[in-house]
């Protein structure tokens, strides 16, 4: 093993003097496909002969776990189509990563740390000459590469944070849609480190969030359906898919300790007034807001009247609804609410704008309007049992002022629990049926005893249409 050792710290000798010329402390960006020529360089025979013998020991090596001697018979092969024949295969770049981190490895139990830096150095250059070479390659082109660069920046270069950094979040800039589960979630760790050591300005941990897990959402829907559509895949889609849940949980839990409105008003607040012209930062800070319940700060409020004045639309309009429903300024509300309403096209948010709407004419005491609003929201979005709870909320809230007698006066909670088992019915949301379940158990308590029932000549089981406000039919039933 020692003499196989020697033989590759020897091989590499002049390729760690080439990686030097390399070595540089700015960061600058290979410029992607800049390497031109013939694919197979000026001595193409030579290069189609060491490509060739270097893919079969190295596919040796990888098949026998990379523990046999075949690597020594891979390396010079190698070398030589990296140094002169850079076009002629990617494999020539993600079999050097393989490689390279296998010398790193001897050169770390040979306690040799200049030597290892040095192929840490030859790594890093492998990965920009493959930007070089193949950066313009849709599936595996320079977001990819920087990517798989900036993860082992991380693993190799941890003191230099800022490097990795960078790299990584040129590749999630550049491609976010198809970063790589491991690129999302270390890019996502290094970003919150450097946000707490004060090197980046602490808005990138709330913009990134919603970068990264946009993305998340949309690949794990995308493995959700491949599953469906392909079952003959799917325990290689659930893989794929299991990686990016993991991924959604990693960043979940860096966001969490940042993601309190205490923090949020503290750190955006100074920001409004040289940022209160761009909307789209703007949009960024009025989602984060409404997403993490810091909707009554007065930030949200300004926030929200800023963009709508800049930029007029249904989404500004039911922004703006938002705040002042809120900060308890119903009428206001309702104007702009009803603005949302009328112009969004998609029908969740349509759906969510009608059940906002519905809660602010609730407050308002206007229960028809409440009610009709609600109906709408349950109309656009079946899975929604929020619209129901609120209508048997309201049937509750009326129910003694909608009869005249010990059992008249109850029916709106036979009504009531009516809303809330269809809530239940039509929820897939755990937080949603637990409501809905501890609401109608509150009804169920409000139903009419049976004596009651039998003096005023109500039989149960019976139907039974509740007259008031509203006009439901329900079935008589007592508590006991």
């Amino acid at each position: 093993m020692k003499s196989m050792t020697k033989l590759l710290l020897s091989t590499f000798v002049l390729l760690i003097a080439f990686s030097g010329a390399f070595a540089q402390d700015a960061i600058e960006f290979p410029t992607p496909c800049s390497i031109d020529g013939p694919k197979y360089g000026e001595d193409s025979a030579t290069a189609v002969r060491n490509l060739s013998l270097y893919r079969e020991n190295y596919k040796q090596w990888r098949s026998s776990g990379y523990e046999n001697d075949a690597i020594k018979y891979a390396v010079d092969g190698w070398r030589y189509c990296f140094l002169n024949a850079p076009l002629a295969s990617q494999y020539i770049y993600f079999d050097g990563v393989k490689i390279v981190e296998h010398l790193i490895a001897k050169a770390d139990e040979a306690n040799d740390s200049v030597l290892k830096e040095a192929y840490i150095d030859t790594l890093l250059m492998v990965y920009d000459q493959q930007i070089e070479a193949f950066g313009c390659n849709d599936q595996y082109g320079e977001p990819f590469i920087l990517g798989r660069k900036g993860r082992d920046m991380v693993q190799y270069r941890k003191q230099d944070p800022e490097g990795a950094y960078e790299t990584l979040k040129r590749s999630i800039d550049l491609d976010v849609e198809n970063a790589e589960a491991g690129t999302m979630s270390i890019f996502y760790k290094v970003l919150e480190f450097m946000v707490r050591k004060g090197k980046v300005d602490t808005t990138l941990i709330f913009d990134y969030y919603d970068v990264l897990m946009t993305s998340v959402d949309k690949q794990i829907a995308g493995y959700k359906q491949l599953i469906k559509d392909k079952p003959a895949d799917s325990a290689k889609n659930q893989a794929r898919m299991d990686q990016y849940i993991t991924v959604e949980s990693n960043i979940n839990s860096l966001f969490d300790p940042w993601a309190d409105c205490e923090k949020i008003i503290q750190i955006y607040t100074p920001k409004f007034d040289e940022n209160k012209e761009d909307v789209e930062w703007l949009a960024k800070l009025i989602g984060l807001m409404y997403k993490k319940g810091c909707t009554e700060d007065p930030l949200y409020l300004s926030a929200a009247e800023s963009r709508y004045t800049l930029e007029p639309s249904p989404a500004g309009a039911f922004d703006l609804g938002k705040s002042f429903y809120k900060v308890e300024k119903y009428s206001e509300a309702v104007k702009y609410l009803k603005e949302a309403t009328e112009g969004l096209e998609d029908p969740i948010e349509k759906a969510d704008a009608f059940l906002v709407l519905a809660n602010t004419y609730k407050a308002l005491g206007q229960y028809s309007n409440a009610r009709a609003a609600a109906l709408q929201c349950a109309g656009l979005d079946p899975t929604n049992g929020k619209p129901y709870i609120l209508i048997g909320d309201m049937y509750m809230a009326t129910a003694g002022s909608c009869g005249d007698n010990p059992v008249t006066q109850r029916a709106g909670y036979w009504a009531a629990a009516d809303k809330y088992a269809k809530a239940k019915s039509v929820s897939d949301d755990e937080k949603i049926i637990d409501i809905a379940n501890q609401k109608y158990n509150a009804a169920y308590g409000g139903f009419p005893k049976t004596e009651d029932m039998f003096f005023y000549n109500v039989a149960k089981g019976s139907s039974y249409t509740v007259s008031c406000w509203y006009t439901e039919t329900t079935t008589a039933r007592s508590r006991d």
